[in-house]
Order: structure tokens, then sequence, then C-alpha cells
């Protein structure tokens, strides 16, 4: 269709035109964050097809602190990421001595509330991501009836205040104690999405879960979490890390043995999650090992990890001769290999192979779509959007 070409070419040109972000430095919190500016609108047409799958992109509040360019108009929904809460059910903007948290410093800049009123003229819902990583409090966060309730009070605020469209829980939690923590977290999440959606009925709620939690870990009620919201999103990445001992793929699309993977994770939630609820999250980044050989899943120089961006990896290609690039047919995951000083350096990483493995796997699963983490991570590359939006919106 005309139109499908057109809306190609313009976003050809936009982000082709666009100047080059850096990464991963934080400005201090009392720099000023510029505007965005925007050019015409590139909202996708609304003529969706059978297969047409959701768009999901997480704005981590380094992006922001780095002016990351976004496309709200490429996406279904943006998640702000994010808002901490504390074991007393409070959403965490101040720390003990009064000063503001640069988290909630950033969610209130002239760049988020552009990255907003952009998200409202293209119909692309904004939520914020609640999370919380420590076990203890999150255990005494749930198990509390006194901390819930000042939690949905803060939240429900939270919505009014910014006219969220909703919200994602991001809980990782990982069991090392005998505390009944699925009893509780049930308990929580029923009232949370009861309370809310008593204010707030077209609101859209997300829950958030490690890959390899979803088959290992006691400490999530998979079957009664798929019941209660309206999104799962399988975090599809980190079965490498970056303190991983030996190198390999962070999403790899199949795996032998009992090895985990992303196809394992999503298989594991038949008959526990419906699959229009479930959210594959694919990661733009990669980790950066110095390795004791050159060999695929060598063994890494203990404290040598590093994220490594697909900017930076993109760069890399671009700027050196000597790299050497492999792609393993199992993981589905590229590799490569350079040498910096005479240490090796090994890359696993995602590009556009790997990319579409991903995104076939959603639709031969057909599952809800995919999550981004994170905006910002593609720096000005567009090779990345060009698979997602022929793949996940045919256009």
């Amino acid at each position: 269709m005309a139109w499908k070409n057109t809306a190609i070419l313009i976003f050809f040109g936009v982000l082709c035109g666009i100047f080059a972000v850096m990464y991963l430095t934080i400005p201090s919190r009392s720099a000023e964050v510029a505007p965005i500016t925007y050019s015409a609108p590139l909202k996708v047409p609304d003529e969706y097809t059978p297969e047409r799958k959701q768009v999901i992109g997480f704005l981590p509040s380094w992006s922001v602190a780095a002016k990351a360019k976004v496309y709200p108009e490429y996406l279904d929904q943006i998640i702000y990421f994010g808002i901490g809460v504390n074991k007393y059910g409070e959403l965490m903007k101040f720390d003990e001595e009064g000063n503001e948290l640069l988290e909630w410093h950033y969610f209130q800049t002239d760049y988020m509330k552009d990255v907003m009123s952009k998200a409202h003229d293209t119909d692309t819902k904004m939520l914020v991501s609640i999370k919380n990583f420590d076990n203890e409090d999150i255990d005494t966060l749930i198990s509390s009836g006194h901390s819930t309730n000042r939690a949905i009070t803060q939240i429900s605020k939270l919505i009014d205040d910014y006219e969220l469209d909703g919200i994602n829980i991001d809980f990782e939690y990982f069991t090392d104690s005998n505390f009944p923590t699925a009893k509780h977290m049930n308990i929580f999440l029923e009232k949370l999405t009861s309370e809310l959606r008593k204010k707030h009925p077209n609101i859209i709620i997300s829950f958030d879960v490690n890959a390899t939690v979803l088959y290992t870990d006691k400490a999530y009620d998979m079957v009664r979490i798929g019941e209660l919201v309206d999104q799962v999103i399988v975090m599809g990445y980190d079965y490498h890390r970056q303190s991983s001992t030996v190198s390999g793929a962070i999403a790899p699309l199949v795996s032998s043995g009992d090895k985990p993977s992303v196809t394992k994770s999503i298989d594991s939630l038949k008959g526990r999650v419906p699959y229009e609820k479930v959210i594959l999250a694919i990661p733009l980044y990669g980790y950066e090992w110095q390795t004791y050989t050159k060999e695929q899943g060598s063994y890494t120089i203990a404290g040598s990890g590093a994220l490594a961006s697909y900017k930076r990896v993109r760069d890399l290609i671009d700027s050196r001769d000597d790299v050497a690039i492999s792609y393993d047919k199992d993981s589905m995951s590229p590799r490569l290999v350079y040498t910096q000083s005479g240490a090796i350096k090994q890359i696993y990483y995602e590009d556009e192979k790997s990319i579409q493995s991903k995104l076939d796997l959603v639709h031969d699963a057909d599952i809800a779509g995919i999550a981004l983490w994170a905006l910002g991570y593609d720096g000005t590359y567009i090779e990345p959007w060009l698979v997602i939006t022929e793949n996940m919106w045919g256009i």
C-alpha cells in the first residue's frame, strides 16, 4: 500500500537526520535536560491486520538523562523506568536526607513532559514502572495490609497527577527463604488490581517476571498473576549476565539440555498464562567481557563484564577493521571478538537477525507482542526499528 511505503520513507528520513546521542553518562541533577523537538507526525495509520502485535518500549531514567530520542508513534506503550516503592508502601521520591532521587527528578523534567505529550497525541499509552529488587523489602510490603494500602493510595495518586494510562509492577524477586511469597504476592496483586480498577476502569496493569524465574522459582504463582493483570512481560534476557564466569548469549532463542532459553521461558507459560497476555521483552544490548581465549563460551576475566548497547556494538563494528563476527546457530545470537591492548574482548549481543528470530517466535507462539529494553540503547541506528515495524505492524 502506498501509505506504508511513504511511512517507511519518512521514518528513514527523520531517523537519518538525528544527531548522535551519548549514552551511559548521567548528568547531574542540576543539569538542564533539553525538550524534545519533533518533525511531522509519523504515526502509522490505525489499520490493523490480524497479525498486528503490541510494541512496548521501556524508557529508563538514564536514557531520559541522556536526552535519548524516542518515537511514541511507533510504540503502543511507553513505560518509564521507574519509581521505587519501599517496604512501607511509599513511592521513593527523596532520600533520607530529603534530596530528590534522580529517577523522580528525571520523571518530572520538560523532556518527559514532551514525551508524555507526544504519546498522548499519537495514542500511545503512558505507564510508569513501580519497582523493588530487595527480597526482604518485597516480603514486608506484600505481607503488610497497611503497607499495601499506602502503596495503592500513592500509586493511584500518581496515576491521577500525571494522567497515566497504567502501571507496570517490577518486583524482581528470587526466593532464598521459606517465606510464603507467592501467597502474599497474590493477595497484594488482588487488592492492587481491584482498587485501582475501581477508580481507573481502563487502566493497564502489567507485571514483569525474570525469564528463568518462570520455571525455576516458586516465588510467583503465574496462574493467579495471569488472571489478575492485563499483561505479563517476560524479561527475555540476562541468561548470561555481566558477572557471568563464562561468556555466552544473553538471550538465546533455544538451548540444549536443561539450559534455559527464550523459547523455554515462553513455553513454560502454556496453560498458566493466556498467551494473549504474554509480552516478550527483548534486549537492545549485549554484554562485553575480557576472555581467556577467543573461543565461543570462553571463561571471562573476573570483573571485566560491561553492558554493550546496540549503539556501542554498531559504533565498534563501524570504526574497526579487526572485528571478527560469528553467529551461533543454536542460540541464534551474534558474537564479535576483537583485541585491545593485547586483551581479548568478546561481545554477545543482538542484531537484526537475532531480533527477527525472536519476532518469529512471537508470531509462531501467537503471544501478544514485544517490549524493548531499552529505548535509547539503539542510538540513531534505524535497523532494529525497520525489522520491528515490518514484522509487528506489517508496514
